[in-house]
């Protein structure tokens, strides 16, 4: 094996899925009325990752559309396109909710599963994203970054908090339903109005019983796009502090959780986020004409795309292998790759990151994180005797 070593295989034999989800609408409308008809569907012998990966395709051949009918991120696609993109991020939304049933029908739960559904989920969480942003007109801004950020560093928070905790828990109005249907919204909206609907200012949609009660002036006058990224700025802070409350709690109630704390401090552990997003701002912040005009900002989302992957694929690999907590690898490997860039800048065009630059580090990146990724699927694969994208015959199981 590559990865794993032989200590690790009986913590990985030994885990067991834990999930809470107090999603309102995933409980009362659409488990009951969508997923568990559309699961009566799909033949036993599809494999459960099969079913994420098609999901993720769904949005990936989607990312492609917005690159090609707008690649400066600003330019409006035809209305199709934001139907595509809702249509796409609805499938992706519906098969990752039903693939964990899949697995329990099949008999094919795993640690795989879980790996595999949260590494389609962290790169699916920065593209889909994006489709949201290029819907509300934003345009190559600070702004994009942000609610890019936002959504990343919201996925990364609810993985620490299952690998300290043992559960993955959902709230209420939770991200992989409430979020996504909230970006579906915004796609139709945008299809049947167009983009510009996004620059109206709030006091010119909102009630004026309500306009007259805010007593910010400047709050009134933003746009309703950033209305929607600042909102989301106040979700992650809240989830932030109700994700180290649950892990406090666990501290003290949970044995397990309680000695994966004393051998990190949990609080630290949250630094490897903060760290590469602080390094890969560096650019933009030095160069912000540069960066603004040149087309690097898409690269740059995707690039924070891959390497928060990778923290978080890191996190998964920790919690079901029960290994503690990588902190090391989780700073250093994606620090490695940002700090390529920055000296690739500095060596081949004194110090200005260009298009081309950028997006050869965002190459490597993806290279990396994928290479990193089927070799850790490849080892889980021959730990269980099993296939990821199909289900194996058991006749034929050793």
């Amino acid at each position: 094996m590559y990865f794993f070593k032989p200590q690790d295989v009986p913590g990985l034999k030994a885990y067991s899925y834990k999930s809470v989800d107090k999603s309102l609408i995933a409980n009362r409308i659409l488990n009951p009325f969508w997923w568990s008809v559309i699961i009566e569907f799909v033949p036993s012998w599809v494999a459960p990752n099969l079913i994420t990966l098609t999901g993720f395709l769904c949005v990936l051949a989607n990312v492609g559309i917005s690159f090609y009918y707008s690649p400066d991120l600003l330019s409006p696609c035809p209305p199709w396109c934001y139907v595509s993109f809702a249509i796409g991020l609805f499938l992706y939304q519906s098969l990752d909710a039903i693939d964990g049933k899949q697995a329990r029908k099949t008999g094919s739960s795993g640690p795989l599963g879980e790996l595999f559904d949260h590494g389609c989920d962290a790169l699916n969480t920065g593209f889909a994203t994006f489709l949201g942003v290029t819907a509300l007109g934003m345009g190559q801004t600070w702004l994009q970054v942000l609610a890019v950020l936002c959504c990343l560093a919201n996925f990364f928070l609810s993985t620490w908090e299952e690998y300290y905790t043992g559960v993955l828990y959902l709230s209420e109005c939770s991200g992989p339903v409430e979020g996504v249907l909230s970006i579906c919204l915004v796609l139709i909206a945008t299809a049947v109005y167009g983009t510009e609907i996004w620059s109206f200012q709030l006091g010119q949609v909102l009630p004026e019983a309500i306009v007259n009660v805010i007593p910010w002036t400047s709050v009134v006058e933003l746009p309703l796009n950033a209305a929607f990224v600042y909102f989301g700025v106040l979700i992650v802070v809240g989830n932030v502090a109700g994700s180290v409350m649950n892990v406090q709690s666990a501290i003290k109630s949970n044995p397990a959780t309680a000695q994966k704390a004393k051998k990190d401090w949990p609080i630290f552990t949250l630094l490897p986020f903060p760290i590469l997003t602080g390094l890969l701002l560096l650019y933009p912040m030095l160069h912000p004409s540069v960066a603004l005009k040149s087309g690097s900002i898409i690269a740059y989302i995707i690039l924070v795309t891959f390497l928060t992957g990778y923290q978080v694929s890191s996190m998964i690999v920790a919690h079901i292998s029960k290994r503690r907590f990588p902190l090391a690898s989780m700073i250093i490997v994606p620090s490695t790759i940002a700090c390529l860039g920055l000296l690739a800048a500095e060596v081949l065009n004194g110090g200005v990151m260009t298009h081309e630059i950028m997006w050869g580090t965002t190459l490597v990146a993806g290279l990396w994180y994928m290479s990193w990724f089927v070799r850790v699927v490849a080892d889980l694969c021959a730990v269980f005797d099993i296939y990821c994208l199909r289900i194996k015959d058991k006749k034929k199981a050793k």
